[in-house]
């Protein structure tokens, strides 16, 4: 896959995305994370599909075109649940992990996401993290 090729799919994942972002953002701005996070769960009697490269790809590239065009730094957890949104358009099961750590007195928090054992966000830095929760 031509990772420099933009087609119509590419493009509509792309403005499905940012439409997501802002959505994820909007939640996380207004509503408390226990309320909405079990939204994001799985149904355990989905129907997934494969996963494989080619669609984590279409969901990568379309996180990262759709961060790109924010008008803010878009966090963690909004490219995660972002993450999670378009997996489940494709038919993909992703796990959402959130992790904290002390630094020097002060509580961190970081999420990522996982689909199958490919990192769609929040790679960077996730192994000092220990995680407190985790849905799928």
């Amino acid at each position: 896959m031509d990772l420099k090729k933009i087609g119509f799919t590419d493009i509509g994942y792309f403005l499905l995305a940012t439409v997501y972002l802002y959505f994820s953002q909007l939640l996380i701005l207004c509503i408390p994370l226990r309320v909405y996070f079990p939204l994001f769960a799985d149904h355990p009697k989905s129907d997934y599909q494969k996963i494989t490269d080619e669609k984590i790809l279409v969901v990568r590239k379309a996180l990262l075109r759709g961060l790109k065009y924010l008008p803010w730094k878009g966090k963690c957890l909004a490219q995660a649940l972002t993450g999670k949104l378009l997996l489940r358009k494709l038919g993909l099961p992703g796990t959402i992990y959130l992790g904290i750590t002390k630094d020097n007195g002060n509580l961190e928090a970081h999420a990522w996401l996982i689909s199958g054992n490919q990192y769609i966000s929040g790679k960077e830095g996730h192994k000092k993290y220990t995680v407190v929760q985790e849905i799928s």
